[in-house]
């Protein structure tokens, strides 16, 4: 099936090339912004640096490392067009992989008896993705900014709101190189924001 007309496609194609919206993007990434944030918590709920790492790492497992790797192989079978499925159509597969994979994560987390504050971030991460899979259906929303959005929650819950006020000038970046990219229009960075934020305030503090 060809999706040249696709306005998703139509509107990313149409975008003049930016390096610096491709590198604020790269840096960005939500797979990079979910490690993040997991090691800020994991390090904030033990003093150990060894359980730290090791509760991030098994977190990261699940829900990056296999995520992605599925997307990947995907991407590489053709079955989607890109990484970054650019289609919104292409992306319930993916997406239900990402869920299933987080599901177990979480399961994995929970009998190895990680802290709290771990297990209340990943139920976080799992409300969001689960949200974000049925706004999909209908809707293209911007995960890059939903990640981020959520992270920038996290953050404030976590460390205090002045620590957050960095990545709340980051969100103005991170928008900004979606829509110079012509991956995202500002109904679906703005949409992408607001489920991410959402589902981490209201997911985290009442399990944290």
């Amino acid at each position: 099936m060809s999706f040249d007309a696709h306005p998703d496609v139509v509107r990313l194609t149409a975008a003049r090339p930016s390096r610096l919206a491709d590198l604020v993007a790269l840096v960005t990434h939500p797979a990079v912004m979910v490690v993040a944030v997991l090691a800020v918590v994991a390090a904030h709920s033990t003093d150990r640096l060894w359980s730290a790492a090791l509760w991030t790492g098994l977190a990261v497992l699940f829900c990056v490392v296999i995520p992605y790797a599925v997307l990947l192989g995907m991407a590489t079978q053709g079955r989607v067009l890109d990484q970054h499925l650019v289609v919104r159509e292409q992306r319930r597969a993916p997406l239900l992989a990402a869920l299933a994979s987080v599901i177990v994560g979480l399961l994995v987390l929970a009998g190895l008896e990680a802290p709290r504050p771990v297990l209340a971030l990943v139920v976080a991460m799992l409300a969001g993705l689960g949200a974000m899979t049925v706004v999909s259906h209908w809707y293209k929303a911007s995960f890059h900014l939903a990640v981020a959005g959520g992270v920038t929650v996290i953050i404030g819950l976590v460390l205090g709101w002045s620590a957050a006020v960095p990545l709340a000038a980051l969100l103005a970046a991170i928008a900004w190189a979606r829509l110079r990219a012509g991956r995202h229009s500002r109904g679906q960075v703005l949409v992408g924001l607001v489920v991410g934020a959402a589902a981490a305030a209201i997911v985290y503090p009442a399990l944290a």
